[in-house]
C-alpha cells in the first residue's frame, strides 16, 4: 500500500518465497490486531483466534505481493517483498520505491500489468478458499441480511466441520479478507494499486496533465469513501481513507507539473 519502505530492525523476519526475498517488519503484526477481531469466531479461544487471523493476513498479503513480484520478474526486473504495518510492498531491486525515477523505463501498459497482478493473485486466493469450503462438503451463501453474508461458509449440521470453529474461521477469513482488501485496493486512490492503474491510464490519455488529473481523482475518491465509511460507522476505514485523502491533497499542493 504505502510506498515508503520501513527501516530494518533487529526483529525483522527474513526468508525467501518462490525465489523472492521477503522481509516482515514487526509492525506488520499490528494489522491483524486492529482488523482481525471481526474474523474471530465466538466458538474459538481468543488467543488461538488471533493466531489464525494473523496467519490469514500473512498468507493473503504475501500472495498479493507475490503477484506484483511475479509481474516484475516477467518484465526482467528482480524484486523483493516487504510486509509492514498497513500491508506490503513489492520493491524492484533497482529502486527503493515503486514509481521512482529508475522505473521510468517501464511503459504505462507494463506498469498497469504489474499493478493489476497483485489484486489478481489475491482474488485467485479467495477462489482457493471458496474451493476449500466445497472440498470439505460445505457451501458459501447468504445466511442473514448482512452485506458480507454472501461470503459465509455453511457446513451441514452433523458434519465434521459444522459450527463456527477454526475451519470455519479459516475459510470465512480467507474469503472475506481477500475479496474485500483486493477490491478496495482497486479503488483509484494513490498509492493503492487502483490509483497507480488510474495514473498510468490518464498519462496514456493525456501526457501533459495525466498525473495531476489522477491525483484529483484520487483525492475525490478517498474523500467519498471516507464519508461513506463514516456514515456506516466504520471508523477505521473512515480514518484510513481520510488519511489518504490528506496525503493526496498534500501531493496535489506540491505537484509542480503542467497545469493547463
Amino acid at each position: 500500500m504505502f510506498l515508503s519502505e520501513p527501516g530494518r530492525t533487529g526483529y525483522d523476519l527474513n526468508f525467501s518465497c518462490f525465489g523472492f526475498p521477503v522481509r516482515v517488519h514487526p509492525a506488520f503484526f499490528i494489522m491483524p490486531l486492529l482488523l482481525g477481531n471481526e474474523l474471530i469466531s465466538p466458538a474459538v479461544n481468543t488467543g488461538v483466534g488471533l493466531l489464525v487471523v494473523t496467519g490469514i493476513f500473512f498468507v493473503s498479503i504475501l500472495i498479493h505481493e507475490i503477484g506484483h513480484a511475479v509481474a516484475f520478474r516477467y518484465f526482467g526486473i528482480p524484486s523483493r517483498i516487504v510486509l509492514y504495518w498497513m500491508g506490503g510492498l513489492a520493491i524492484p531491486e533497482s529502486s527503493r520505491a515503486w514509481g521512482s525515477q529508475s522505473n521510468r523505463s517501464l511503459s504505462p501498459d507494463q506498469q498497469i500489468i504489474i499493478s493489476v497482478a497483485g489484486p489478481v493473485f489475491g482474488l485467485a486466493l479467495a477462489v482457493v478458499f471458496y474451493g476449500l469450503v466445497y472440498l470439505l462438503g460445505g457451501s458459501v451463501g447468504i445466511e442473514n441480511d448482512q452485506i458480507l453474508s454472501v461470503f459465509v461458509p455453511v457446513f451441514p449440521e452433523g458434519s465434521k466441520y459444522a459450527g463456527r470453529g477454526i475451519v470455519f474461521m479459516i475459510c470465512f477469513g480467507g474469503i472475506i479478507l481477500n475479496v474485500v482488501l483486493n477490491i478496495l485496493n482497486l479503488a483509484p486512490i494513490y498509492p493503492l494499486d487502483g490509483g497507480q492503474i488510474a495514473r498510468q491510464f490518464m498519462v496514456k490519455q493525456d501526457a501533459y496533465n495525466g498525473i495531476r488529473n489522477s491525483i484529483v481523482l484520487s483525492l475525490g475518491t478517498a474523500v467519498l469513501i471516507a464519508v461513506v465509511s463514516l456514515a456506516y460507522g466504520d471508523g477505521f476505514l473512515a480514518f484510513f481513507f481520510a488519511f489518504m485523502a490528506w496525503t493526496n491533497y498534500q501531493m496535489l499542493q506540491q505537484y509542480n507539473g503542467p497545469r493547463w
